[in-house]
């Protein structure tokens, strides 16, 4: 893969996954992985995946423990799908384009034209900006007045840092938190949803009450977080990320794969990234010689 242009993604980004990544990966399927298949996996995933995401050091992130249940979701899409089932649902521009594509929410430009009473999910990081919405202590005060309930899609603070942010606004219900981004994982998709009600009854409460979530979905998830320590993209492309957003004079942002042109457009450096790696390999590889 070459270092230039033509490998920046302008149309659909893509999350970055690295040789180690893609190592661990064949690993698994040669099934080089944990044979507990009992439904331990179960509470062992939850246990370990909140202390994964919220051990952090690139990120603040509390007020977690404000939530009283914690469900194993399949990815942030079924958080998704499951707050659809339950009725309407209101998001901003520019958000997550699954939205747009499902065609059956309402779409506002700005927070202030939001509908009372019905539920608002918003991404965090918010993904045309790979950062925090520049206006999210605004919309959550504005939600908590017009009784809006807020689910927060954190699809991709695994893979971000200088995220700071407390889970714990009165406006907040649920939140929902996978391992796709940050550990390419999505391929197997999971993560979490935590939820203000202990009670709480839909289909992702109901699949972890009976057990019914893939032991096999879960049992990866756990190995991977075992094996890869978090913040891992950052930590080791961090500076590829600064090298390849100098060299074609672009923003970053504070999401890995995620950087501004100088017109505002978003755009994807996954593989310039990746290019980069393959680059440090090959000398490596020569000096070795």
């Amino acid at each position: 893969m070459d270092f230039n242009l033509n490998n920046l993604e302008t149309d659909r980004p893509s999350p970055l996954t690295d040789t180690r990544i893609l190592d661990e990966i064949q690993k698994i399927l040669a099934g080089k992985i944990d044979k507990d298949i009992t439904d331990q996996v179960y509470d062992d995933f939850k246990e370990e995946c909140e202390d994964y995401i919220f051990s952090s050091d690139f990120n603040i992130l509390k007020g977690n423990k404000a939530f009283r249940r914690k469900d194993i979701i399949i990815g942030c899409t079924q958080f998704i799908d499951n707050l659809y089932m339950q009725g309407h649902v209101q998001v901003l521009k520019d958000d997550y384009k699954y939205h747009e594509r499902l065609g059956n929410a309402f779409i506002f430009d700005h927070y202030t034209k939001l509908q009372r009473t019905i539920p608002l999910i918003i991404s965090l990081p918010f993904p045309s900006r790979g950062d925090i919405h520049p206006d999210m202590d605004d919309i959550l005060n504005h939600c908590w007045e017009n009784h809006i309930p807020v689910h927060i899609d954190g699809a991709w603070i695994t893979c971000s840092k200088n995220i700071n942010f407390d889970f714990n606004h009165p406006a907040i219900r649920s939140f929902g938190i996978s391992l796709s981004k940050g550990l390419g994982l999505g391929w197997n998709r999971v993560g979490l949803r935590w939820h203000r009600d202990l009670d709480v009854k839909d289909s992702i409460s109901i699949m972890n009450d009976f057990r019914m979530n893939l032991r096999v979905v879960v049992k990866i998830g756990l190995h991977f977080i075992r094996h890869f320590p978090t913040d891992y993209l950052w930590t080791k492309h961090g500076h590829r990320n600064e090298k390849a957003c100098k060299t074609f004079n672009l923003t970053p942002s504070n999401s890995i794969h995620i950087a501004h042109m100088s017109d505002g457009r978003t755009v994807g450096i996954s593989k310039l990234i990746n290019a980069l790696e393959e680059e440090d390999a090959r000398k490596r590889s020569e000096e070795g010689e």
